[in-house]
């Protein structure tokens, strides 16, 4: 009987991608805070590091979770809480994951890119617009 919930391990992401993908987010938070990113791990907790994260960078929870050292199980804790609080928006439809090679939604808490999360790629949805 076939494992179900066995992942395909030719879908994963090598490994120098998945190191290229945490350096290129790493350095984005360095942009935008402006410190070195050991001084942003040490200075600020869990949440924070998440939030901000998300607030430089559009993409997924494990690839933010894995970028600023948070847990997985508490990263989507964290995107449970600022999406309720209406600080995080996720996209409409699903991408492929830098980090697993995965199909899953982007996250941002940058309320510039809240608008273009929310809109659809998808056909389905603009089906009928067209009709009077």
């Amino acid at each position: 009987m076939k494992n179900r919930n066995h992942k395909n391990p030719s879908r994963r992401v090598p490994n120098k991608d998945r190191h290229f993908t945490v350096n290129f987010i790493r350095n984005e938070i360095e942009k935008g805070m402006q410190i070195p990113f050991n001084e942003f791990l040490q200075n600020y907790p869990e949440i924070e590091r998440y939030n901000r994260v998300l607030y430089f960078v559009t993409t997924t929870n494990k690839a933010a979770c894995e970028a600023v050292m948070v847990p997985v199980e508490a990263g989507t804790r964290y995107k449970d809480t600022l999406e309720s609080a209406g600080k995080l928006v996720s996209s409409v439809d699903d991408f492929t994951c830098p980090y697993t090679g995965y199909e899953a939604r982007f996250i941002s808490t940058n309320p510039q890119v809240f608008d273009e999360l929310r809109k659809s790629d998808s056909n389905q949805l603009n089906l009928f617009d067209d009709e009077v």
